[in-house]
């Protein structure tokens, strides 16, 4: 600890050595300072022991400052007097110089006097403390500068090193030997300033010590070392006398501070830095005096508000006027908080810009010294995404309250954090009666169960999972599709802590999906029956027309040998849709008068005349094609025919037939005078147009439904056919009516070749 100073100040106004008395204490923590108003008190008080200078006043009541300073000297002999008047001439002086006085100093206004005051009462205490103290040094004095931890040198008169301390290598960068080798102001120390310039020998620390016979505090300059590298030393030392009083030398501590200026350079740096971080983000530095009302922005705020250099006012007026009206009184509610209490002060609001735009800003503070300091950033880019974040916010919570589809989050441990409006319409529950409990406290277990197992697994792996889960709903078990994801809070460890979901009611579609696999397979066991059944019979009839070929020659047996190749290929045709419920589909190009030919040839036609209007090559599977011209020609045939119903298939929507119709000059025309079938050429398509009656206006929207057909007694397959044909070419099929009134297929999206 600090060894005090206890101080006796006598001066009849007792105001004034009170005063004094609490400047010094504040200046020095090593002063302990009694008062007293005359120089009776005084001397009782020297009597009492203890005080190691006196301060004293000149013009006192019945005596002055030179008469105690006398009755000093006289009792007390050289202890450290300092005369502190306030009335000050050479006579004075002279007087006191002539009387023994340490030192002398005149009063004055401001705190300096009082600085310079216990900076002679220090430097006196310690004069005369180091000369009383001197012998006792002398013999304490090697086995502390061995002993302590600092680096401790001696020099004599000299100048020369005579002693230093183990150290000394760690603050010199010399052995004890090499050091004392030297002197203080030897060439190879290379001595700078903290510029880097010479010091010359007068203001080296030994120097000033010599001069003085007093010590020295904080001194600094640089050193180098054998090395080359360069240290930056705090030197304290002190003078020592010998037993007679006599000058002998001097004692210095070195302290190693190259780090500490390091650090400090690196401080100014980052400082530098932030500076020039803050005019780049546009951040501005204020300070206001709420005492005088003066208000001061830096070059960058002036620059972010739209002023030039200088242009602000400086006053909280002209700040006060540029800040939105509804956001006045929150501002200054802030500031006067942050004044009283001296918090932080924090405060968003809008200011108008010099342009007469509106901006928003931030600006934190704090007190400093009575004044509020603080910086200004522009945050308006900020808000505005707020503010988009905010909308986007309401769009998504009134999509997840408005959507059909239940939704829901759950944390780790299966509690409800969330549910939307259609799982509380779906459960009957409220989110309130939903949120904080689990599946186990609100469904059935055996539910909750698979519900649990599912959301442990989509935590567990992190991963999403959809899955078909069991739900009960109003007593009934439903079937629903179920997304689940992991929900991330965004902590370090990246591990899921909730779980969002989205379920679907499949319930009828699960039944629909099993009810039509129970109808393929009966279409199959079906189609599989209709193939044997109908094989039997055809081979016969083909080995017939084989065996009659041998016995006679008729063009009309190539056509019926052509009739049983087509019904082969049907019935192949038929039993893969029955089976796949899709064939195989290969596209090249076909001649469609050619395809519309060979149709025409295997089915029954009548009376009816073919028009083919259509030199069109198009890419398609051959089969297929004619497979789908084939039925759209039966189902014109079919209802347009006087024929009996023998000769045609039963698979067609009924028609009646006009009679007679007049054909195009540039068809090629097969067959009598009763319907006429047309195959035309559309943009990207064609169609097949008959002259008969057309549909009934109820019929247009359900032609193409499987097993449909306006005629009892019949399947109701073909144009379920043409329409499947379409779908797997990607091509539309669209029925409307004729220009003559009657049927028209319109096929789109056909690739020509």
């Amino acid at each position: 600890m600090t060894e005090p100073i206890h101080v006796l100040h006598v001066d009849d106004d007792a105001d004034f050595a009170a005063l004094t008395a609490t400047f010094l204490e504040r200046e020095d923590d090593r002063f302990v300072v009694d008062t007293a108003t005359s120089v009776d008190a005084g001397l009782d008080r020297l009597a009492a022991g203890g005080v190691d200078c006196v301060v004293s006043d000149y013009d006192m009541d019945r005596t002055n400052g030179i008469d105690f300073l006398t009755r000093v000297r006289d009792g007390y002999g050289d202890l450290p007097f300092v005369l502190f008047t306030g009335k000050g001439s050479e006579e004075v002086a002279s007087e006191a110089i002539s009387a023994g006085v340490t030192d002398y100093l005149q009063k004055g206004r401001g705190t300096e006097r009082y600085e310079i005051l216990a900076h002679r009462i220090s430097n006196a205490v310690e004069a005369h403390r180091s000369h009383a103290e001197s012998e006792t040094q002398r013999q304490r004095l090697e086995g502390i500068l061995k002993t302590v931890p600092g680096c401790i040198v001696q020099v004599d008169t000299d100048g020369r090193f005579v002693f230093a301390n183990e150290r000394a290598k760690e603050v010199l960068g010399l052995e004890r030997s090499a050091v004392t080798d030297r002197a203080y102001n030897d060439p190879e120390w290379r001595i700078r300033d903290l510029d880097g310039e010479p010091i010359p020998d007068a203001e080296l620390p030994f120097s000033k010590v010599c001069r003085r016979e007093a010590p020295i505090y904080g001194d600094r300059h640089t050193i180098q070392w054998p090395d080359g590298t360069e240290k930056l030393l705090r030197i304290n030392g002190a003078p020592l006398f010998d037993g007679d009083g006599a000058f002998e030398g001097v004692v210095f501590s070195l302290t190693d501070i190259t780090a500490e200026r390091e650090r400090r350079r690196t401080l100014e740096e980052t400082e530098r830095r932030l500076d020039l971080a803050m005019e780049a983000t546009d951040t501005g530095v204020w300070e206001w005096y709420p005492e005088t009302d003066t208000l001061v922005w830096d070059e960058t705020l002036e620059r972010v508000m739209g002023l030039d250099s200088g242009e602000f006012e400086g006053t909280y007026e002209a700040f006060a006027d540029r800040v939105h009206p509804a956001d006045l009184p929150t501002v200054e509610r802030a500031a006067e908080h942050a004044l009283e209490t001296g918090d932080a002060y924090r405060s968003e609001f809008r200011m108008f810009h010099a342009d007469g735009s509106v901006v928003w800003v931030e600006a934190r503070g704090q007190v400093v010294d009575g004044r509020l300091l603080g910086i200004h950033h522009d945050i308006t880019e900020r808000k505005r995404r707020e503010r988009e974040v905010e909308r986007t916010k309401g769009r998504l919570d009134s999509i997840l309250e408005n959507t059909t589809t239940p939704m829901f989050m759950k944390d780790e441990d299966g509690a409800y954090l969330f549910v939307n409006r259609r799982y509380e319409e779906l459960f009957g529950l409220t989110e309130a009666q939903v949120v904080g409990h689990t599946d186990e406290e609100l469904h059935p277990s055996s539910m909750a169960a698979e519900v649990r197992a599912n959301d442990r697994q989509v935590v567990e792996t992190g991963e999403p999972l959809t899955t078909e889960e069991r739900i009960v709903v109003d007593g009934e078990e439903r079937i629903f599709l179920t997304s689940k994801v992991p929900v991330h809070d965004g902590s370090d460890d990246g591990e899921p802590n909730a779980v969002f979901g989205v379920a679907k009611d499949i319930t009828e579609r699960e039944a629909y999906r099993s009810k039509l696999e129970r109808q393929n397979e009966l279409l199959e066991q079906f189609a599989g029956v209709v193939s044997h059944d109908l094989r039997s019979p055809l081979t016969v009839a083909q080995g017939r027309l084989d065996l009659a070929s041998t016995e006679c020659d008729s063009p009309h047996l190539d056509d019926a040998s052509d009739a049983l190749a087509r019904c082969q290929e049907l019935i192949d045709d038929l039993l893969t849709l029955a089976r796949t419920g899709e064939r195989t589909t290969t596209v090249e190009p076909v001649s469609l008068a050619d395809a519309v030919e060979d149709c025409w040839q295997t089915v029954e036609t009548s009376d009816a005349t073919l028009d083919i209007a259509t030199t069109r090559t198009v890419r398609a599977d051959h089969s297929r094609l004619e497979q789908l011209l084939q039925n759209l020609v039966q189902n014109a045939v079919e209802h347009g025919s006087t024929s009996p119903r023998s000769h045609a298939p039963e698979d067609a929507v009924k028609h009646g037939s006009t009679g007679n119709q007049t054909q195009s000059d540039d068809a090629v025309e097969h067959g009598g005078s009763g319907l006429t079938i047309t195959v035309g050429d559309l943009d990207r398509g064609f169609y097949v147009a008959d002259d008969g009656t057309g549909f009934p206006a109820d019929a247009y929207e359900r032609v193409f439904e499987a097993g449909y057909s306006t005629d009892d007694d019949a399947t109701g397959f073909g144009l379920g056919i043409v329409a499947q044909v379409a779908a797997d070419h990607d091509w539309t099929v669209d029925v409307t009516r004729s220009e003559a009134g009657g049927a028209r297929f319109e096929i789109r999206g056909v690739e020509t070749a």
